[in-house]
């Protein structure tokens, strides 16, 4: 029943009172079924029209079938520039670090897309939380990173020929690449402008400086030198995991991560 029909009765219902003096008992109790069923209907209809809320697997499904192909793309394109040039050193394990900064330049647009494009007020007032986002998408690159990097220990135990060093190259893949992973989402955390390009100066400057303490440092490759880039990883790996756990936590929380600019 439309609320014009309820008003319709209601009036029918006073003028009677108005002519008898007052309305019946059974009169009464059918306006408050009116009224009450009216109520339920309503409800009902709106109980139908919010949508369903999802978790975080199927949101991160969603995230996979929007973004998934540029990442992983993105991802096979800097592991074939790090094959090719460390093909191009005879495979020398000393260049190792200073091509593994190209994997987090190669997140970048992933993870910035929403700076890039303006939509981060548009981005912050969705269901999903900035962290949610991030998470989902770190996830993401996490995965092709792993699948990249494990290519490429192989392909370089390979070009070695030999598979004794494989912890060594594991290592000199590894802290690079988390010291500009812990840069760019602490950029990402706690800068309000620029911090994208921050972000791309840090990964190119790693490259270089890397390059650099491959051909004046020579002894930091070394077995003897096995201990430090140990000691380096923990360090790095310990802000990294830190980082994460910020970001788990403020999800839960429904909270951004980061500022919007």
């Amino acid at each position: 029943m439309s609320g014009r029909e309820l008003k319709k009765h209601l009036r029918q219902y006073l003028q009677r009172e108005t002519e008898h003096g007052k309305l019946s008992d059974a009169k009464l109790e059918e306006t408050v079924r009116l009224c009450a069923e009216i109520m339920r209907e309503q409800k009902s209809a709106k109980r139908s029209q919010e949508e369903p809320r999802i978790g975080f697997a199927q949101y991160l499904s969603d995230i996979f079938r929007f973004e998934g192909v540029p990442i992983f793309g993105l991802q096979a394109a800097a592991l074939f520039i790090v094959c090719v040039a460390i093909y191009q050193s005879a495979g020398n394990p000393g260049y190792i670090p200073a091509f593994m900064p190209l994997f987090v330049l190669a997140v970048m647009p992933a993870i910035f897309k929403c700076q890039y494009y303006g939509m981060c007020e548009i981005e912050a007032a969705t269901r999903a939380s900035g962290s949610q986002i991030v998470l989902a998408k770190l996830i993401l690159v996490g995965a092709a990173d792993l699948i990249c990097m494990t290519f490429f220990v192989f392909f370089e135990a390979y070009l070695q020929n030999s598979y004794r060093e494989i912890g060594r190259i594991i290592l000199y893949c590894m802290v690079p690449y988390l010291v500009c992973m812990v840069s760019m989402l602490r950029q990402l955390r706690l800068r309000r402008k620029e911090n994208m390009q921050i972000c791309v100066t840090i990964s190119l400057g790693s490259c270089v400086c890397w390059g650099i303490l491959a051909k004046t440092f020579p002894w930091l490759y070394d077995t003897s030198a096995f201990g430090i880039w140990i000691v380096a990883f923990l360090f790095f790996a310990a802000f990294f995991i830190k980082e994460i756990y910020f970001i788990i936590t403020v999800r839960k929380e429904g909270k951004m991560y980061g500022i919007i600019s």
